[in-house]
């Protein structure tokens, strides 16, 4: 195990499917500046960094997560142990905010760290990640696509853009297509669906964490509705956006996972299969 991280694992069952690896981690923040930054790139980036610093400290006390002392190491050390973590995997997701905001430093970094990955990976937006900013051609632009889709052979796994806290028509469909296929699913998105076992703990964070809220669109409880009326065919549901853990039932055969604050060097592990 990579030094200061810590890593949750889980087994997921999943008839049929030969025994598969998946890492997940969600929230890093990262707030970079290098020789290319001018000033005010390198004044913001240590700002948030301090910033962060005291806050991911503060999530985990509130919700009794571990913060040792190894834990509280860089956002980028932390970015950088969990995927040297993840190559012991068979796939990464990453369901948001790997970028505290986007910059081209932070572009920089992730990319050149993306591209020594040697096993298949998704990144999906957080609402930190202002896809408007981001140019094309490179590893991070992959989460101004709305819907990812990453066939693993056994099972897809169906990225969605969740960080408004709203989805489209048009995703609704691509779900829609998705759940045709052979293949399960892994939806992975950002923000997490409420349930009734988180719903009491999401209506104290108010509407920012919630994403089928009462005043949501037609859309956002569309997309909910897909996942419970075809449950047989999802294995799991991966989010972040919370900074902290939350594992709770959308239906009786389909769990969300949550990741805590990879900022802090959180990685959930899940066996999937057999």
């Amino acid at each position: 195990m990579q030094p200061g991280i810590l890593i949750h694992n889980y087994k997921i069952s999943a008839k049929g499917i030969p025994k598969k690896v998946i890492y997940h981690f969600s929230d890093i923040h990262l707030a970079e500046y290098d020789a290319f930054s001018d000033e005010q790139e390198k004044l913001k980036a240590i700002e948030r960094t301090h910033i962060w610093e005291t806050r991911r400290i503060r999530n985990a006390k509130l919700h009794n997560e571990p913060h040792s002392e190894e834990q509280q190491q860089s956002a980028y050390h932390h970015f950088l142990s969990l995927l040297a973590e993840a190559e012991k995997g068979d796939a990464l997701i990453m369901t948001g905010d790997v970028c505290d905001y986007i910059s081209g430093a932070n572009i920089r970094t992730v990319n050149n760290c993306l591209n020594k990955l040697t096993v298949p990976f998704m990144y999906v937006c957080g609402n930190h990640e202002n896809t408007e900013l981001i140019p094309d051609g490179n590893v991070v632009s992959q989460i101004k696509n709305p819907v990812q889709i990453l066939d693993l052979g056994d099972f897809i796994l169906f990225g969605v853009d969740n960080s408004s806290r709203e989805v489209t028509a048009e995703q609704n469909e691509q779900l829609k297509k998705a759940l045709l296929l052979e293949k399960p699913l892994i939806i992975a998105m950002h923000v997490p669906i409420m349930t009734e076992g988180n719903k009491e703990a999401l209506e104290k964070g108010g509407a920012y964490v919630q994403f089928n809220r009462e005043d949501a669109t037609k859309e956002v409880f569309e997309f909910v509705d897909l996942i419970k009326k075809n449950s047989d065919k999802i294995i799991t549901v991966l989010a972040g956006h919370l900074h902290y853990i939350n594992n709770t039932p959308i239906t009786p055969d389909v769990v969300q996972y949550v990741s805590s604050q990879g900022i802090l060097g959180n990685i959930n592990r899940y066996e999937i299969g057999i």
